[in-house]
């Protein structure tokens, strides 16, 4: 099993972000209006807290407070600094190079976690693309995932078949 302490502060770092901005990237991708951001928001939170009771010790870890707090802290640092671009655009190219890069370091130190950090990360993205609807008004009676959100997931998904050779 595998947590913070088997990983360089920088790998950790990217391990947490990649999960959790691919959440938060998907939260942005679509237009679900307010009911439906909030729904999105809810499920989350509520997935966040999920983690924390894990089977995997990874999953665990990246669920905790201080990670969660820490994860925060960075990726607003990593919005905080892109003047005149579209947030959104952003954090999805980052969210995606950053899960290349968790996979790598997964593969190199942590193989016996991989399987459940993908079933997490894309569980994570996808319960959020599903928990609004998008192009409704303000979030209601619209589709349940938006072209963009199947689009996102997609390129979460290719990233994990890329790593697996195929």
């Amino acid at each position: 099993m595998a947590n913070a302490e088997n990983f360089a502060e920088a790998e950790w770092a990217v391990i947490c972000d990649a999960a959790h901005a691919a959440g938060l990237a998907m939260m942005l991708v679509g237009s679900s209006g307010l009911v439906g951001s909030l729904r999105e928001m809810l499920v989350a939170g509520r997935t966040a807290a999920g983690g924390a009771r894990d089977a995997s010790e990874l999953i665990r870890a990246l669920c905790a407070p201080a990670a969660m707090q820490a994860m925060q802290t960075r990726v607003a640092g990593t919005l905080s600094g892109v003047e005149g671009e579209d947030p959104r655009v952003v954090l999805r190219a980052r969210a995606l190079a950053w899960l290349g890069e968790a996979v790598a370091v997964l593969r190199r130190k942590a193989p016996e976690e991989l399987v459940a950090y993908r079933t997490w990360v894309l569980g994570f993205a996808g319960r959020v693309a599903a928990a609004g609807s998008e192009g409704g008004p303000l979030g209601i009676r619209g589709e349940r995932v938006s072209a963009e959100e199947a689009d996102l997931l997609a390129s979460l998904r290719a990233v994990f078949v890329m790593a697996d050779g195929g």
